[in-house]
């Protein structure tokens, strides 16, 4: 029998997973994203694994102008479970691998990445729609594998505060283009001007209207590399959105398809 989550995340890309991280395992990570504030306290700029908001302009864009931030104000941080050894403790704690990600796709995960994703209020800026496998690294090895993302609330998430959005079964259509500039490499010069890669409002497939994920702190969302997927700025004055994702390496899934989407889908 196939649970809920297995037949949300091959039907629809992804699925809730509610109070995930309960209690201690909660704390833990609150704790350990403590610790990645810490390390960035005293930032004016941002680098590869620590992107600063700037306002008015958004943090990706700023750190690809080279343009000044909010000191210790962080939009993303990369790496986290290398910066504060914590995060990984957590994840396996939770069994999240060989768990949630193992009954998603079939197959365990192996662990490659994991991020804080801060959206503070006022300030927080918007992630455009996207599609994660878009951006792996190269030899990543799309033909043979996949990944598969578990998104953690460690703040309630809302649609007031940019919880995620996704649209249903876009997983299943194929590589979408993404517009937009790449990210600079080290040593390169900053952009005069920096569009942050997106899929545009032409590309988007229309099967399905987007579905927005509140979660309440601990719950989770667990989603394919291949859905489309954006959240929108925190407008609010007060309410922080803080999350952790960690990002899986599994088997290619049975519903993966590279190919390019079509134009009109």
């Amino acid at each position: 029998m196939v649970d809920t989550a297995s037949r949300d995340i091959r039907e629809n890309g992804f699925t809730r997973l509610p109070g995930l991280a309960a209690g201690d395992a909660l704390a833990r990570l609150r704790r350990a994203v403590g610790r990645i504030e810490e390390l960035a306290a005293d930032r004016t700029a941002s680098s590869g694994e620590f992107v600063l908001e700037a306002p008015g302009v958004g943090g990706w864009a700023a750190w690809q102008q080279g343009a000044g931030a909010l000191q210790g104000v962080l939009r993303s941080a990369d790496r986290i479970h290398e910066h504060v050894p914590e995060f990984d403790a957590v994840q396996r704690s939770l069994g999240l691998a060989d768990g949630p990600v193992a009954r998603g796709v079939g197959a365990a995960g192996e662990l490659v990445n994991a991020f804080l994703w801060a959206k503070p209020p006022v300030v927080g800026s918007a992630k455009p729609w996207h599609q994660d496998i878009a951006f792996a690294p190269p030899g990543f090895g799309a033909d043979e594998h996949g990944i598969v993302t578990i998104w953690i609330a460690l703040e309630p998430a809302t649609t007031r505060n940019g919880c995620l959005e996704f649209i249903p079964g876009s997983h299943a259509l194929g590589l979408f283009p993404h517009g937009g500039d790449r990210e600079r490499l080290p040593g390169e010069a900053p952009l005069e001007s920096a569009v942050e890669p997106h899929i545009s409002d032409a590309h988007l497939p229309r099967t399905a209207e987007p579905v927005a994920v509140p979660l309440d702190p601990g719950s989770a969302v667990m989603f394919d590399g291949m859905v489309v997927h954006r959240s929108a700025p925190n407008t609010t004055a007060s309410e922080p959105r803080t999350a952790v994702s960690f990002v899986y390496k599994v088997p290619r899934p049975s519903w993966a398809r590279w190919e390019p989407a079509a134009a009109a889908v």
